[in-house]
């Protein structure tokens, strides 16, 4: 009988095995970690690219070589299937250079990125909403419900700023979105704009200003005056923030998200190296970028982090002719396809704060000139920590457990095997998550006042009401 592969579990981060693991050292200690990243990633790049390259090389060569041995002379069979692997070895390397040229075309600006698989709004976030809100920053999208009824506490889901939304809403089989609006949630989520010339300059204060009138918006469509809060990666930060400042959610769930950097062996691990001001000049990067951390540069270096994995795919795509391995897969598109340039100011903070001083942890960040105080958290919470996460380490992830207020019987951490963006869109995930949601939101029985999109949602299900606003 097959073992199955475990997916998650629930566990109790305040046991003796988990203490250990978050333990925390000095800040020497991260310095030297760090730099020893730096030193070590060109090295592990160049390595990786060599020995796949060099396996390319031998690979390509074989089936020469074995043509070319007198054994092979009186061997049909050797020399068909030699001469076809030659062929194959031709023609994928025409497709791996195909693919280059067209990568090269559009870092060029010369044609539009696109996919034969995916497009934003045919097949990816293709679940019906409509925009009930928008600013220069922000729009705030609800989500069409099935039936007429849903639960009492409404959802607010606060994603990252760095790529787009529909992570939460990829094909209708991933969508977390679509699955918690089929379970009678009233969904609302937040779809950061593309930055501008108007809002480069957008502070982490007005980052949270939107999520504060965002709140506004939906206890007015709603007529509730505490929300359930979901926040993935840097959204789950905000949300925190959020709460830390504002008693108005009646609980709150963490995707992955880091609210203390420097603790456990490694600490913030590759993005605590890259947030380093004693190492990276940040404030010139920012400069030199005209005031933004620009989106293919942060893509490039979260594809580098694990230079191992980057180069194989390095090779696949512009060697083996691959790309099918990867364009058919939805992740991969939006990984490709949704990051853009952030507001310098506010991820500057951001860094600064959160990453460099750790000043969240250590409860000495102030925003609105208010000290952000995590313990003022206390209600139901729920935290997810992914064990191969290399964005959000583990030990990152699972120390909220001891920066937050809510008492222990009141939190609830799941352990999901796998990484930063696969641990999360997963279907095993989203049960488990409705279940901790559906102790904290009421009955099933709140009307909902429909707009006239709403209306038209519900009487055709398959109506896109955001028309594809989500690129």
């Amino acid at each position: 009988m097959t073992k199955s592969k475990k997916v998650l579990e629930f566990i109790d981060p305040f046991s003796d095995e988990f203490k250990n693991v978050t333990n925390a050292r000095d800040d020497k200690h991260y310095r030297e970690f760090y730099e020893e990243i730096f030193k070590s990633i060109p090295t592990r790049a160049r390595a990786a690219i060599v020995r796949n390259y060099l396996e390319y090389l031998n690979k390509s060569a074989k089936p020469f070589f074995e043509l070319a041995s007198p054994g092979a002379w009186g061997n049909p069979d050797a020399i068909a299937s030699n001469s076809t692997e030659i062929w194959e070895n031709w023609f994928r390397m025409w497709a791996g250079a195909t693919k280059y040229l067209y990568d090269l075309m559009i870092s060029m600006k010369l044609i539009e990125k696109s996919s034969v698989y995916y497009e934003v709004g045919r097949n990816i976030a293709v679940t019906p909403c409509e925009v009930v809100h928008e600013t220069p920053l922000l729009k705030l999208k609800r989500y069409i419900p099935v039936s007429d009824e849903v639960y009492e506490v409404p959802l607010f889901m606060i994603y990252s700023i760095i790529n787009a939304y529909y992570i939460l809403d990829l094909t209708q089989e991933l969508s977390m979105i679509r699955y918690m609006v089929e379970k009678g949630y009233d969904v609302f989520v937040t779809d950061w704009k593309l930055i501008t010339e108007e809002t480069k300059n957008a502070t982490l204060e007005d980052y949270i200003s939107e999520i504060m009138e965002a709140k506004r918006v939906i206890k007015n469509l709603t007529g509730q005056d505490k929300i359930g809060g979901l926040g993935y990666c840097i959204g789950g930060t905000y949300i925190d923030i959020d709460a830390a400042l504002n008693e108005e959610y009646k609980y709150l769930i963490n995707l992955t998200t880091l609210l203390n950097s420097k603790i456990g062996e490694e600490g913030a691990g590759l993005m605590g190296a890259f947030s380093d001001f004693s190492i990276n000049d940040i404030d010139r990067f920012i400069e030199t970028y005209n005031g933004v951390f620009p989106g293919e540069v942060l893509k490039g270096f979260f594809d580098w982090v694990k230079p191992e994995k980057a180069a194989m795919m390095f090779m696949d795509m512009y060697f083996y002719g691959n790309e099918y391995k990867y364009a058919s897969d939805a992740v991969f598109f939006w990984n490709t396809h949704s990051t853009r340039d952030l507001a310098g100011p506010a991820h500057r903070q951001y860094l600064w704060e959160i990453y460099y001083k750790n000043n969240l942890a250590k409860g000495k960040m102030k925003l609105f000139d208010k000290k952000v105080d995590l313990k003022n958290i206390t209600v139901p919470f729920c935290n997810v920590a992914a064990l191969f996460d290399h964005i959000v380490p583990f030990p990152n992830a699972l120390s909220t457990a001891y920066l937050i207020g809510t008492p222990r019987e009141d939190q609830t951490t799941i352990k999901i095997y796998g990484g930063h963006v696969r641990g999360v869109v997963n279907p095993h995930l989203y049960p488990v998550l409705e279940g901790f949601m559906r102790k904290h939101s009421g009955k099933k029985e709140r009307k909902v006042n429909y707009s006239s999109a709403f209306q038209q949602g519900l009487s055709n299900p398959s109506h896109d009401a955001h028309a594809g606003s989500a690129a």
